[in-house]
């Protein structure tokens, strides 16, 4: 019993030095999980987000090798890393001129068409399919010609073409190459075909006949 006129004072009671320990252990442990869950979702951003370019310029890729064959007429060469297409006769003339081929080809860690804009003066010359075959043709393109090469997609790796038959016997285009994806390398192929196949410009040789003022 507390006597009247008596006065009791409260004790204030304040952490103990544990308690304090483990409310910064309590406390780590929280800011630890938000930096580790910050963490993982800036990752996941960032693959969502390369997942999605590469996708894009995978498409832009398959966009731009469908609209090249719509028109085109032969698969002239192919080395393997590196595929020659008639990609249309402009003229009607049945002949390859500068302006009408197309190359794709691998430039190291990409996939790339190179077209051709003629000099007044080479834009009267011809193509022979032989040339073609033989790496002349294109030579003398890069000599005679500007030159003019868009990529159609980058860093990818193990590019390569294949034909069903040998050029220019052939109507089928397969294009392979990977790309890396959080580190692993993922396959990828386009295939296509020659949309207007003239074969019934072609001897049994496989040349165009006749080709006049050939390169």
């Amino acid at each position: 019993m507390v006597k009247k006129g008596v006065k009791v004072s409260k004790v204030k009671k304040g952490f103990t030095l544990a308690e304090l320990l483990m409310a910064i252990w309590v406390m780590s442990i929280i800011l630890a999980a938000v930096a580790a869950l910050s963490f993982a979702l800036g990752s996941a951003n960032d693959s969502a987000d390369n997942t999605s370019d590469i996708y894009s310029r995978i498409r832009y890729t398959t966009l731009r090798i469908n609209e090249l064959m719509r028109s085109s007429k032969l698969i002239c060469a192919n080395s393997g890393t590196s595929v020659a297409i008639w990609q249309a006769d402009y003229n009607g003339d049945n002949k390859i001129e500068p302006n009408e081929i197309v190359y794709l080809e691998t430039g190291g860690s990409s996939l790339k068409i190179v077209s051709f804009q003629p000099t007044p003066l080479a834009a009267s010359q011809t193509l022979s399919l032989a040339d073609v075959a033989n790496g002349q043709a294109r030579t003398w393109l890069n000599a005679n010609c500007q030159v003019n090469s868009v990529t159609l997609i980058n860093n990818c790796n193990s590019v390569s073409f294949s034909t069903d038959r040998g050029p220019p016997f052939t109507k089928q285009l397969k294009i392979f190459f990977s790309v890396n994806q959080d580190g692993i390398a993922r396959n990828y192929q386009i295939t296509d075909g020659v949309r207007c196949y003239a074969d019934y410009l072609l001897d049994a040789s496989g040349q165009i006949d006749p080709v006049d003022d050939d390169i």
